[in-house]
């Protein structure tokens, strides 16, 4: 397999570890680090209540955490392969990583929305 295409695989593969990793750790309302700022501290929290939280930061490790497991282990994967893939599984790939990003943004946007 060539070089560049173990480098765009796991490129696509870190976007969709991302993408599901940062959907999941809000959807499982799984621990993150969260910012207080009127306390001006940091703690690991699943849901921070009634007081005005900054979660942000602790959802994106979880999406760097979750896109340096895919990309890594695609990566090291790929050095088995011995055939170049095909540009049809190639362009599929990296349609399911837009999708991926497509649909996290859309989650975010939908519980974003003053209902």
């Amino acid at each position: 397999m060539p070089h560049w295409q173990r480098i765009y695989i796991a490129a696509c593969v870190a976007v969709i570890g991302f993408c599901v990793s940062y959907v999941l750790c809000d959807f499982g309302a799984w621990p993150r680090l969260t910012y207080f700022p009127y306390e001006r501290s940091w703690r690991l929290t699943t849901q921070p209540g009634g007081a005005i939280a900054m979660a942000y930061v602790g959802t994106i490790l979880w999406g760097l955490g979750g896109a340096m497991l895919g990309g890594a282990s695609s990566y090291a994967l790929t050095r088995l392969a011995r055939q170049p893939m095909s540009d049809r599984w190639l362009r599929l790939l990296g349609a399911w990583a837009l999708a991926g990003f497509a649909y996290a943004g859309l989650y975010y946007t939908w519980s974003l929305w003053p209902f």
